[in-house]
């Protein structure tokens, strides 16, 4: 699968973007695979892309203070993972580790950059996706965790957003 078909059917990217936009942001992007049991992000690093995933699972984990690493998702292809760091400049929420081999579509702020310019629903879809994603977080984390983990209120989202990508 080309990385243009994969992008076409992400809902966070379908029906916003023009073809145009849908061939540059491919463009600008890479698929690739990764191997069984490799860390495609860690908790508490800054990110600077965001991925979705082809073909395979990865697992989400988030540190505990009470107690070992938990699981908080298991995700599969069409997913996404790694964007509120990369479009809040927040640090990763979680750790994301491949439970078997796995192709994903690796996006970088580079690569976002000159679509959402031209695409203010795609600004606003990516708003309302962060704060869903962030909600789902809120609700596993636990209390003294939360503010370690989130780091960015709901209401902050859009406007750390625009500042990130100078919009």
């Amino acid at each position: 699968m080309e990385t243009r078909d994969v992008l076409g059917r992400t809902s966070l990217f379908a029906d916003v973007l023009s073809d145009r936009q849908l061939d540059d942001l491919a463009a600008r992007s890479k698929i690739y695979d990764v191997g069984k049991d490799r860390i495609l992000m860690a908790e508490g690093d800054f990110g600077v892309s965001m991925f979705v995933i082809v073909d395979g699972k990865v697992d989400v984990t988030v540190a505990g203070t009470r107690h070992a690493n938990r699981e908080v998702a298991m995700l599969g292809p069409g997913d996404i993972f790694g964007e509120m760091s990369l479009m809040t400049g927040a640090r990763r929420a979680a750790t994301v580790t491949s439970v078997e081999p796995t192709r994903v579509v690796e996006i970088t702020k580079v690569a976002l950059e000159n679509v959402l310019t031209h695409s203010p629903e795609l600004v606003d879809r990516f708003g309302a996706f962060l704060a869903k994603r962030r909600a789902e977080l809120e609700e596993i984390a636990d209390d003294e965790h939360a503010t370690r983990i989130l780091g960015i209120r709901t209401d902050e989202i859009v406007g750390a957003m625009r500042r990130l990508f100078g919009r």
